[in-house]
Formats: structure tokens, sequence, C-alpha cells
């Protein structure tokens, strides 16, 4: 029995310095500072579509830092999500024309901007759009799913649509893309230069969240593994940052939009 305790406690500090480790590797490849939480985030970040589809959740590798990019100062923010759904053993997906689901485990990237947006969501297709079921490998090796599944519960639930975003596509995207929210913001921001960055983007169930000073980035699907593809997704996320800050305004110091 001591000789097993012993063992269990190793494995647990064997996985704690390696979870360190990966988490210093990606810190690095990314130009940013690793933290312990999301406490630093404003409630905000809980009245989005990703809050919605995963009913919250467990932060993991979680790094920040502030970044210039063109004489603009972003605070960016990276992080695994475990959501509390996968946790549960079942998914959602938002219900909008042509839904879409995310995978239970995510990498999320969340920028703070000098900028105030209502709801807006962009969405390039990819494998999210299929709402495809957990396979029997994964029902099979999860204690929840196993035991939804044995019980015959249901595994698929919308979930609830933030207010601000509705369920019809918006016109304009470009090829691959499509969006939901506010159409006046959406229009100004893409002729303002963002089209052309989303076109750009190749990576495809890639998710653009603006809500309020938040910008939020994450592909739909899966999780971006390792530190480099973090680094990746952090670099696709300051990009469209770019492009967004470009066809925007800047808020006064007191936080109301200035005049041009």
């Amino acid at each position: 029995m001591i000789a097993l305790l012993g063992a269990g406690f190793g494995l647990l500090a064997a996985r704690a310095v390696f979870q360190r480790r990966h988490q210093a590797a990606a810190a690095s490849a990314a130009g940013l500072t690793s933290i312990h939480d999301l406490s630093h985030l404003p409630p905000a970040l809980q009245r989005t579509a990703l809050w919605s589809l995963s009913d919250g959740g467990f932060e993991r590798r979680v790094l920040h830092g502030e970044l210039t990019r063109n004489a603009h100062d972003v605070e960016v923010t990276a992080f695994d999500l475990e959501t509390l759904r996968e946790r549960r053993g079942e998914w959602a997906y938002l219900p909008v024309h042509r839904p879409f689901r995310i995978a239970g485990m995510i990498s999320v990237v969340v920028c703070e901007v000098d900028r105030s947006f209502p709801h807006l969501l962009l969405k390039r297709e990819g494998t999210g759009d299929e709402l495809q079921q957990d396979n029997v490998l994964d029902q099979a090796s999860h204690i929840a799913k196993a035991a939804r599944v044995g019980l015959g519960l249901g595994q698929a639930f919308p979930a609830e649509l933030p207010p601000g975003l509705g369920k019809s596509a918006l016109a304009g995207l470009p090829a691959h893309w499509r969006a939901y929210g506010a159409d006046a913001q959406l229009q100004e921001l893409l002729a303002g230069g963002l089209a052309s960055v989303l076109a750009h983007i190749e990576r495809r169930d890639l998710v653009v969240e603006l809500f309020e000073r938040l910008v939020l980035v994450y592909p739909a699907a899966h999780d971006a593994g390792g530190a480099d593809a973090l680094a990746d997704l952090t670099a696709t996320a300051l990009s469209i940052v770019d492009g967004v800050l470009a066809a925007s305004r800047p808020l006064s110091p007191r936080g109301v939009e200035a005049k041009n």
C-alpha cells in the first residue's frame, strides 16, 4: 500500500513538472508569461458565445502579456479551456443558421483592446460545422459519457444564444466565412480592411468574437496542442486584432468613443 501511494505521488509530481515545462515552452514561443488563472479578465468573457457553448470550464496553460502592435498596446491572454460540458460528458452547439459546436478541450486567445464593440461572431467553415457526435472510443473511455450512453441520455444540446447575436448569418464576408451580430459594425470593419485580413487566413474552423473590449480567437474543433501551435494561434489572433484596430475608432481615456 505504501509503495502504491508513493508511486501515485511520484506520478502526480512528474505530471506537474511536465505541465510546468510545457507551459514555460508555450510562453517562450508566444512571447508571453505564465500566470495562474483568468481572474484578470473582465466579466464580459462570461457573456460570450464561447462561455455559453462551454458552460464555463477549467483553464490550463494560462499565458499573459502586453504586446505593442502598430503603436497600440494589446493585453493578450492565451489558455487551454476544458469545458464544463466535457466534464459532464455532453456538448452544445450554437443555435444559429448553420450551427457549430466546439471541442471539449480548445485553445483560446483573448486580446483586450482600446475599442468597444457590440457582439459580433465570425466563423470560418470547418469540422465544427459537422456537429459530429463523440466517437465510440471517446464515449467508452470517459466515465460521464459512458454513463450518459448507458442511461440513454442525450449528449448534444443547444447552447443559449447571447442576446446580441441573432440567428441569421450576415452578408458581405470573404469566402468560407460567415458572421452573426451587429451588421452595421461588421460592414464598417470589413470596409476598413478586416475583410482583407480574413481572406488571407487559411486556418479552418476558426472563430472570432468581438464583444465590448475583447477580441476572442479560438479553433472550434480542437486545441493547439504544442508550444508552437499555441504561438501560431496567438500570431493569428494578433493579425486579426491588427485589422480590427485599423478599421475602428479608439476610446477616449474615459471610455467614450472618440469622434473624428
